[in-house]
């Protein structure tokens, strides 16, 4: 969870509270889940299927979707040992998830075409800064001042969601009809969801008697980036079984010129 307080399991049916945290793990299941597809997908069509050399971008969505898989793991973590550590990884979780689809968009978007010649704004030694600057800063707040961890990790959400949603456009308008442009489309609702959970539980977390508006869209959220990632691993198998039906002999049938 981001900013509201997650309840406990004490698996009481008539306790509205357990049906809320059951609902969260189930949601974190569900997130760990799609994002495991989707890294076995994702590293099996690259290695086998694509032939563009995107191997920067690769690795930095590996690691946004391993990101993933500690929130959620984080996440289940917090609600079975109510444990206020956990839970600072999984706002952290958030960032790196956010930042490193990020910088995997925005590597898809400086891929270029043979013969393009497209230059770099920014050379690539500036990706790895940020990331130090952000992994410095995430750990600073954990280990010096607990109380300073929210506020630089949703300051990190609020630019890097800015900045994925613009490299997103970007990677789709140069490489339109593509297999990139197709990933980006597919990555980028997820990343605008959660943009919209931390937006709501920015708001209600200085709003007094909004807890369960708070519930409800971290929940329903949550859900829905999980079938987005699960959506873009379905995507990205659909276009290798494409690419594999192409050699395959049983969709051809005997042709000649005459004909």
């Amino acid at each position: 969870m981001m900013f509201v307080s997650v309840p406990s399991i004490a698996f009481d049916a008539s306790d509205p509270e357990t049906t809320v945290a059951i609902g969260y793990l189930f949601a974190y299941l569900a997130i760990a889940v799609a994002a495991v597809v989707l890294l076995y997908y994702t590293s099996v069509y690259v290695r086998d299927v694509l032939a563009a050399d995107v191997s920067e971008a690769q690795w930095f969505i590996l690691a946004g979707i391993g990101a993933a898989i500690v929130y959620a793991a984080a996440g289940v973590g917090t609600l079975l040992l109510e444990s206020d550590w956990a839970g600072s990884f999984v706002e952290g979780a958030v960032l790196f998830f956010i930042l490193f689809l990020t910088l995997g968009i925005r590597a898809m978007y400086h891929a270029e075409r043979p013969g393009e010649g497209r230059s770099r704004v920014l050379p690539a030694w500036v990706d790895v800064a940020v990331i130090a600057v952000f992994v410095a800063a995430w750990w600073g707040t954990v280990l010096v001042d607990t109380d300073w961890t929210r506020p630089v990790v949703a300051a990190g959400w609020i630019l890097t969601s800015g900045w994925a949603i613009l490299y997103g456009v970007q990677a789709v308008r140069v490489h339109e009809g593509t297999t990139l442009a197709a990933l980006t489309r597919h990555l980028l609702p997820a990343i605008v969801v959660v943009v919209a959970v931390i937006f709501v539980d920015l708001v209600t977390g200085y709003l007094a008697g909004y807890g369960a508006l708070a519930d409800a869209a971290w929940i329903v959220g949550t859900t829905l980036v999980a079938a987005f990632l699960f959506n873009t691993a379905v995507a990205i198998r659909q276009q290798g079984g494409e690419l594999e039906r192409l050699y395959d002999w049983t969709t051809w049938r005997e042709q000649s010129l005459d004909d």
